[in-house]
């Protein structure tokens, strides 16, 4: 993959402009939300790539799985005050093969809060991930239905999200079981 000045990968032209056109909409729905008078205001939270583990190591010869997946992305919690909830995020990481993708989900979480701010979440997420499906670096869309475990420190000022990825591949073929751990930061 070709890289920038700053040894970043160079990311496709139509890639960055999605990129660009996503970022505009979050921050605006963002800034609408923290202009929200009402205390049941979205809450919005960055994410940081993540760190996996793989199960099994590749079949590839020579080939190691990337276990380490720096990127970024944004997360919409529904403040409703209630149990039961919906999150939704985006971003951009590095996957598996060290491919630049992306990603979109929805989860339906029941959260349980303590006193002192900390949270713990669970609940089933359905996302699409746009990666690598071969070492060629050949992306494709991958929907996924993941189980998913979030943990909010400080009142969600920090805390993280764990998914497990079952070994399940795409035409029936098999793929390693993956443990995948992303942090997150509350923006307000």
């Amino acid at each position: 993959m070709p890289h920038g000045p700053s040894g970043f990968p160079s990311l496709p032209r139509w890639f960055q402009r999605g990129v660009v056109s996503l970022s505009a909409a979050v921050c605006g729905l963002s800034g609408a939300a923290a202009q929200a008078s009402e205390p049941d205001a979205a809450r919005w939270l960055l994410h940081t790539g993540g760190l996996s583990h793989h199960a099994e190591p590749t079949r590839a010869v020579g080939r190691q799985w990337n276990e380490r997946h720096p990127g970024l992305g944004l997360e919409r919690r529904a403040n409703d005050r209630s149990d039961w909830h919906w999150r939704q995020s985006a971003g951009l990481l590095q996957d598996s093969r060290n491919v630049w993708g992306g990603y979109l989900g929805a989860s339906l979480m029941q959260e349980w809060r303590w006193s002192g701010g900390t949270s713990v979440g669970a609940g089933l997420g359905a996302y699409a991930f746009y990666r690598s499906v071969s070492w060629s670096g050949r992306r494709a869309w991958v929907p996924a239905a993941l189980p998913t475990v979030s943990v909010g420190l400080l009142d969600d000022r920090l805390g993280f999200n764990l998914m497990v990825v079952p070994p399940i591949g795409l035409e029936g073929d098999s793929r390693a079981a993956v443990v995948f751990l992303q942090m997150t930061y509350r923006m307000q």
